[in-house]
């Protein structure tokens, strides 16, 4: 099965167009439960200028919602799911299926709310023949011919839409026929009912708008759901908010506030046909019902589909017989239907409902937000949401889920992210492409144009290193030594270069970035690694150091381990003329105790960016396992000069903090250094040393000499040549 395809593919079903896939059973969905029995009790409880406040702020969700949800629905070939297929198309597998999940519950659980609902006035019609079931017992009762109801497949239900309909807006009529009674003390204020905190009301109140999902989740069913989506949940919203503005105007100056709080079934009394209101409250409660009950086993069904849930459970996705419909996932959504009416009342089940839909609801708006900062060239909606609007309606759904109730929003989110961490873990699943990578590079790019504008600091400075691998044997030290100065601190890029043709080396090309690839993963390393064929080596690298950059960002340093063939002088100069540091890596016998490093002083730019590197690199995790230091040594001609020295050595190491340092001056004639190094740093597992130059700013082949006698018995050596001047002081 290709990637979406619902398994309604199989067989050719009959299509829905936007009015009846989605304009009624959006209405049907939103003119339920919630307007008969709560939306008076919230009335009373907060009066008519809160209520306003409260429809308003429900509706402005919904409509910063619809546009979002309008923007992805026109960028993709929809399919069946609903809001779980649009989520998961912009947000990925992982993401998309945490939120998935959430929607399935929802939607699950409205059912339950719904049934209650309905419940509610069918108990006080049986009592009336004297017929007395618990309301407990015969909303679980309810539920199960729902169930069969919607076993019977979607067509049926949609046939019957119209019918209930009508229902409901003859009930409406006789409601606002009836003539205003309390037309004087009008509830404004909500001061003369039970008093409800303004959140909670908003709770109470907001799984009614909520039904907007009744549409959306019909998508796999519509005819065109491109268009059909747009049309028909913009309509819903915009009529249903002006159904509710009118209704609570006219309940406000007809019915007393102290009976709008008491009493649930109000407006039975009050509206001019009473037995219209019974008719609405059931018709609407069960349309309701049978709204949820459909789209909830198609958001498991596409769930499945996408192999976020395991395997195993691949049955969710299947039809019984020739039929279309998700018959095993109904039977799952009935199960926990049946659990929450037997455990939960309908104030309780309004409260999850709402945060739940709240949190799709906010990332539905987020997926959009994220679309459209991401600037994805696939990114083209025919109907295109401002980044504004959708950004709106993310944060307030999570800021009114905050005020409503700060612990039940975090425990959300913990649901929310262990299902992410659990599908994150999860390699079997379909994988879908995300908005993320766009979103990421995004943000690559703002931070890369940031960093330039600030890259020359010097408080900030810290080596960014083009790496340049020559010989075979120093390829991991290398490898190591670039990561450990990294720390997860800098960018490290390394250039392995093979000696030769293009067209006849490419299999040991790939060989070596298999291998490196692999090495680097198995270690953890934070390095970016590149494998090159030239012929010209010494051509190859000075190419690369002058472009080589990372947005507009050059690295700073280049690093080269000591080869003989290649005239180091000329890259040294070279790099300097560049304005980047030079680095020469001279192995002998590698590192193995990750303990000692020598920094050998002899002018404060070399000597300090020597003294920086070995900071860095004692202060990753390999080297920290081993309790590291650094020994810094400098070298004086006399005893005259030694004090002087050691006194600007502990001044310039107390204006570096860095504490794990041990100062050594030793008073040897200049001549005698190379003797001088031996001796004390022969067992050192890192030597650092400034490049000895011949001119004031040049270096020449007699200095890279030098350099290789220095360190000719060291097990691995640094020889450093700083073009940028970093100052303690200021660091």
């Amino acid at each position: 099965m290709t990637l979406g395809e619902s398994s309604t593919s199989k067989f050719q079903s009959k299509k829905f167009g936007t009015a009846s896939g989605v304009m009624v059973p959006s209405i049907l969905a939103i003119l339920g439960a919630v307007m008969y029995l709560i939306v008076p009790k919230v009335l009373g409880g907060v009066g008519l200028i809160k209520m306003l406040g409260i429809i308003l702020l429900a509706h402005s969700i919904t409509i910063a919602t619809a546009f979002s949800i309008s923007a992805i629905a026109t960028n993709i070939n929809v399919k069946g799911g609903g809001l779980y297929y649009l989520i998961s198309r912009s947000l990925g597998r992982a993401f998309g299926g945490s939120m998935g999940i959430q929607l399935f519950l929802a939607q699950t659980i409205a059912a339950a709310f719904y049934t209650i609902a309905f419940t509610k006035v069918f108990h006080e019609l049986l009592t009336t023949v004297n017929i007395f079931i618990p309301e407990r017992y015969l909303a679980m009762l309810c539920l199960v011919v729902f169930f069969l109801i919607v076993f019977r497949g979607a067509q049926f239900v949609i046939k019957i839409q119209y019918l209930i309909l009508i229902t409901i807006l003859l009930s409406l009529v006789s409601i606002f026929l009836t003539p205003n009674i309390n037309a004087i003390n009008a509830n404004l204020l909500g001061n003369h009912g039970i008093s409800i905190p303004f959140w909670i009301a908003f709770a109470l109140f907001f799984p009614a708008v909520t039904g907007i999902d009744a549409g959306v989740g019909m998508s796999g069913d519509l005819k065109t759901p491109r268009k059909s989506l747009v049309k028909g949940t913009f309509f819903s919203i915009i009529l249903t908010m002006c159904i509710y503005v009118c209704l609570v105007i006219k309940l406000s100056y007809s019915i007393l506030p102290i009976a709008l709080s008491s009493d649930p079934l109000i407006i039975k009394n009050f509206a001019l046909i009473p037995s219209l209101i019974y008719a609405g409250i059931m018709v609407a409660t069960v349309s309701s019902a049978l709204s949820c009950m459909m789209t909830a086993p198609r958001s498991l069904r596409a769930i499945t589909e996408d192999e976020v849930i395991p395997k195993k459970c691949a049955i969710l996705s299947k039809s019984i017989g020739k039929s279309t419909e998700p018959h095993y996932s109904l039977i799952v959504s009935f199960i926990i239907g049946e659990i929450v009416l037997f455990f939960g009342g309908l104030d309780i089940v309004s409260i999850i409902v709402s945060m739940f839909f709240l949190n799709v609801y906010g990332w539905i708006n987020g997926a959009a937000f994220l679309e459209n900062i991401s600037k994805n060239p696939s990114y083209r909606p025919t109907f295109n949401a401002p980044w504004i609007i959708s950004l709106y309606g993310m944060v307030t759904c999570y800021f009114v889920m905050y005020l409503f109730n700060p612990y039940i929003m975090l425990a959300g989110i913990a649901f929310q992210l262990l299902v992410f961490y659990v599908l994150t873990k999860n390699r079997t699943s379909i994988q879908i492409e995300s908005v993320w990578e766009g979103v990421w590079f995004q943000i690559f790019r703002t931070v890369l144009n940031r960093i330039e504008s600030t890259y020359k600091s010097k408080k900030n400075w810290r080596p960014t290193i083009v790496s340049f691998s020559l010989q075979e044997q120093n390829r991991n030290l290398m490898l190591s030594l670039i990561d450990s100065i990294s720390s997860n601190r800098s960018i490290m890029k390394i250039y392995m270069l093979i000696k030769g043709n293009v067209s006849k080396k490419t299999l040991m090309k790939t060989e070596i970035e298999e291998t490196t690839k692999e090495h680097i993963k198995e270690n953890d390393l934070d390095i970016f690694p590149r494998v090159i064929i030239t012929q010209d080596c010494k051509s190859t690298v000075e190419t690369i150091i002058q472009s080589e950059t990372i947005g507009n960002m050059s690295l700073n340093t280049v690093l080269l381990d000591y080869d003989e063939k290649i005239p180091l002088q000329d890259i040294a100069n070279i790099s300097f003329n560049l304005r980047k540091n030079f680095l020469i890596l001279r192995n002998r016998a590698g590192i193995s105790n990750f303990h000692k490093i020598d920094v050998w002083w002899k002018s404060p730019r070399n000597g300090n960016l020597a003294l920086l590197i070995a900071y860095l690199v004692t202060h990753s995790n390999k080297w920290k396992e081993n309790n590291p230091i650094i020994r810094i040594f400098h070298v004086v001609s006399n005893k005259k000069h030694y004090t002087l020295a050691r006194e600007r050595m502990n001044r310039m190491i107390a204006q570096s903090r860095i504490d794990n340092i041990e100062v050594h001056v030793i008073i040897s004639k200049e001549y005698e250094f190379e003797k001088v190094i031996h001796e004390n740093s022969a067992y050192s597992d890192l030597v650092i040393i400034g490049l000895s130059k011949h001119k004031k700013e040049s270096v020449n082949k007699k200095s890279i000499e030098r350099m290789k006698n220095f360190t000719s018995n060291l097990n691995a050596s640094l020889i450093v040549n700083a073009h940028d001047e970093i100052d303690f002081k200021v660091n």
